[in-house]
């Protein structure tokens, strides 16, 4: 009996000190103190209650969001140019820097030591997956408050983005076109660590070997490989 109550007394502690710590992050007191350590379980903790259904929820909510701020803030603009501005502020890589800004580095538990971490989604994930917590502990208009008050902005620069172009392929593809010159992003190897998988990838153009790059996310390492082609091109 005196162990339990040990027991609920760390926990209760434990709690309280997560709850004060993510209330400056957050903005307000979290409630449902569970929900948000679900967020920071990655699955490679192999553990049944991991961030996935949060991370599905959260991307849900976030793309929501962004898009309805974007929609009101260029009520001229088509879709085309709406999509692709959305995607500059929920992709991967703007995820995995806005987690690592929040500190979310410092709450995550995973199995993966801390460089696997960096070049997985690991973070990315569970910036999702807050959003997630934040949803379904406090509603959607909180959710919204949050992503569009402490996120956007906070950390987005709208003006930035809008002369910004990181879409590393497509800048390759619009070369390769306009020369006449066969393109191929030649998958070298796929590697399976735990849950993840190590993706290589090389750049060819017009039959010569650029560069290759490796990433947890096949979609970043052509991203990378084609930034860095491009570097030697110009």
């Amino acid at each position: 009996m005196l162990k339990l109550i040990q027991r609920l007394s760390a926990k209760n502690s434990s709690d309280s000190k997560l709850k004060k710590s993510l209330r400056s992050i957050l903005g307000f007191s979290p409630k449902n103190i569970a929900l948000y350590r679900q967020a920071f379980l990655h699955s490679s903790k192999k553990e049944s209650n991991s961030n996935e259904r949060l991370e599905f929820l959260g991307d849900a909510v976030l793309g929501a969001v962004v898009a309805e701020y974007l929609f009101k803030l260029f009520p001229y603009k088509d879709e085309g140019f709406l999509t692709l501005l959305r995607s500059k502020i929920v992709n991967g890589q703007s995820l995995h820097n806005l987690a690592l800004k929040f500190g979310l580095d410092n709450y995550l538990k995973a199995n993966m030591n801390d460089t696997e971490k960096l070049k997985s989604s690991a973070y990315g994930d569970a910036f999702e997956a807050l959003i997630g917590a934040i949803y379904l502990d406090k509603g959607f208009l909180v959710s919204k408050a949050f992503i569009i008050n402490r996120i956007i902005k906070v950390h987005i620069d709208i003006d930035d983005l809008l002369i910004t172009n990181e879409d590393y392929k497509s800048q390759l593809q619009i070369y390769a076109q306009k020369n006449k010159l066969p393109l191929e992003y030649k998958l070298l190897n796929e590697e399976q660590k735990g849950k993840d998988k190590i993706y290589t990838i090389q750049v060819i153009l017009n039959g010569k070997k650029y560069v290759t790059f490796e990433h947890y996310s096949k979609r970043v390492a052509e991203q990378k490989a084609a930034q860095l082609t491009l570097e030697k091109i110009r």
